[in-house]
């Protein structure tokens, strides 16, 4: 039997081995574990390697990776005056914030004008009706939000006899009568500069154009909204004859005025919106979901910003347009979208949790099977990214993922519908055939929202109770709005609390409060004494020797 050969000699034999370099075909196409870069010295091998990359950011690519988001640094939250302690400030204080104190004077004014008008247009006077005053508008105002808190068939249940049914409270500041003849010449705008229909300057919103400015500007100064936000409609319920009324079959709301607006997706707080026309508005060639956007986004360009919105706006021009401009967006897509990739439009025929993704540049799109397919198109989102997500089927849990666009979109996109569910809980307004009224109603009731979000996030103020509720809120609203007001001949019920404001009364007078408490005079000495006697003007105790008239200044 042949001697084996060594180990050293089958190592000399391969190394020396005199076999022609020409025949070596190279290694095996199969796959390793085991990746080794190429280092090339050559320029041509370098213009090689980076075409083969995908590196165009002007055409689709299933080479995925990630995209580039600058951070948010702009300062964040409400911006207060000077004189405002979020210790002490009430209700009225935070609604002043968002509704201008300046603007219930012209209300009195434009009421009075419109009055004056009506009548002299009749050629008779109204016997009933007499001038408001600013207090009573602020009542009549009060008397609207309750309204809404305590909602009851008709208006004129408030002033029902039967004692389950009628509120002692508003029958206490004045009469039905009173309250049908101020909502009958209710008036926010100057009638006689309002231009005629047909003219070049006639505005379809002139009734509401001033409260609507001011509103828009109190909601933009006083706020500043976080990184996320959210674009979606609401509707204003109108039912009567308009050339601008919708019809929303999908909406709580079916018909009515269709609003534009933009809120904060951490807190729902409105910070800006527009009110839909109807078509007659100039769209551009972009379409009127692209033109929505960018109106409501003009505030917030450059900023870095996050925009939501649903599939009636996004387009792949307007993801684009919102990036260049430093806003970084996302949302759904109809996939029959001029530009959404061709080979995710057609049945993908893709397993429940499963998701197909394309990319061009910071632009990512993405298709993701929950129970129908659902598109999205984002230019904030690793489209390497998965996120778990649990689903319910029957009895049992599916675990699966989902695209990054998709998890940010169903985070941040309920802003609008947060603050539509805090504005519907407590409707403002009462039934009327003038449909301006309701929009006025609208941008108040807003208003009372944002003030109610900004409380929430700042106020220090101590409370009797634990958790001071969106009722609680309103209800100190109407109190010092009411302010003790009283435009019946008789006296208001006893067992009426209300917040009281001087003007609002004849004189101030030292009666039984009802109750024992400490002297308001003693209590800044740093001393106690309690009586019960004192000033139902200003709400407090005094004593009846001496310190009436101290806390009153001699009057």
């Amino acid at each position: 039997m042949a001697d084996l050969p060594t180990n050293e000699e089958i190592l000399r034999d391969y190394f020396d081995s005199d076999d022609d370099l020409d025949e070596f075909e190279g290694f095996s196409d199969a796959d390793s574990d085991i990746y080794i870069p190429e280092e090339s010295s050559s320029e041509e091998e370098s213009e090689s390697s980076s075409e083969s990359e995908p590196e165009n950011d002007d055409e689709w690519t299933e080479n995925l990776r990630g995209v580039r988001v600058d951070p948010f640094v702009e300062g964040v939250g409400p911006v207060f005056p000077d004189n405002f302690d979020v210790n002490t400030a009430t209700a009225k204080d935070y609604f002043d914030l968002m509704f201008s104190p300046d603007s219930i004077s012209d209300f009195v004014r434009h009421t009075n004008n419109y009055a004056r008008w009506k009548m002299e247009q009749k050629g008779e006077e109204d016997r009933v009706w007499y001038e408001i005053t600013e207090a009573e508008m602020k009542a009549y105002l009060g008397l609207n939000i309750l309204m809404g808190i305590n909602q009851l068939p008709s208006y004129k249940d408030y002033w029902s006899k039967d004692v389950y049914l009628g509120n002692e409270g508003v029958k206490s500041v004045m009469t039905s009568r009173r309250y049908e003849k101020i909502t009958e010449y209710f008036h926010v705008s100057d009638r006689a500069s309002e231009p005629a229909r047909g003219t070049r300057n006639f505005d379809k919103l002139f009734k509401v154009r001033e409260v609507l400015t001011m509103t828009k500007r109190k909601f933009n100064e006083s706020y500043k909204p976080n990184k996320s936000m959210a674009i979606d409609e609401a509707m204003i319920k109108w039912t009567g004859r308009l050339s601008y009324k919708q019809y929303l079959p999908a909406k709580p709301i079916k018909r009515g005025i269709k609003v534009w607006m933009r809120c904060d997706s951490e807190n729902a707080f409105l910070t800006d919106f527009n009110i839909y026309l109807g078509k007659g508005e100039a769209t551009s060639e972009h379409g009127l979901g692209h033109d929505v956007v960018t109106k409501l986004s003009r505030d917030i360009t450059g900023k870095n910003h996050h925009l939501y919105f649903d599939n009636y706006f996004t387009s792949v021009k307007l993801m684009e347009d919102l990036l260049e401009e430093n806003i970084y967006a996302c949302g759904t897509v109809r996939m029959n979208r001029r530009g959404f990739p061709d080979d995710l439009k057609g049945r993908l025929r893709l397993q429940r949790g499963q998701s197909q993704t394309r990319q061009k540049g910071n632009l990512t799109a993405s298709v993701w099977q929950d129970k129908k397919p659902v598109a999205f198109l984002s230019t904030l989102s690793d489209p390497r990214r998965q996120v778990p997500v649990t689903r319910q089927h029957g009895r049992q849990e599916l675990q699966m993922t989902q695209p990054h666009a998709a998890n940010e979109y169903n985070k941040y996109m309920n802003g609008v519908d947060r603050h539509d569910q805090l504005r519907l809980k407590y409707p403002l307004g009462r039934d009327s055939k003038k449909a301006w009224k309701y929009i006025f109603y609208f941008l108040m009731n807003c208003a009372v929202v944002n003030s109610f979000i900004l409380f929430c996030e700042t106020s220090n103020r101590p409370n009797t109770r634990k958790r001071f509720t969106h009722v609680a809120f309103r209800m100190e609203l109407v109190h010092h709005l009411i302010a003790g007001f009283s435009g019946r001949k008789r006296k208001a019920a006893e067992n009426v609390e209300v917040v009281h404001q001087a003007e609002n009364f004849p004189g101030h007078e030292s009666v039984h409060m009802g109750t024992k408490r400490r002297c308001r005079v003693h209590m800044n000495k740093k001393e106690r004494k309690e009586t019960v006697y004192g000033c139902k003007v200003c709400n407090v105790h005094l004593c009846k020797d001496g310190c009436h008239f101290t806390f009153h200044g001699g009057q």
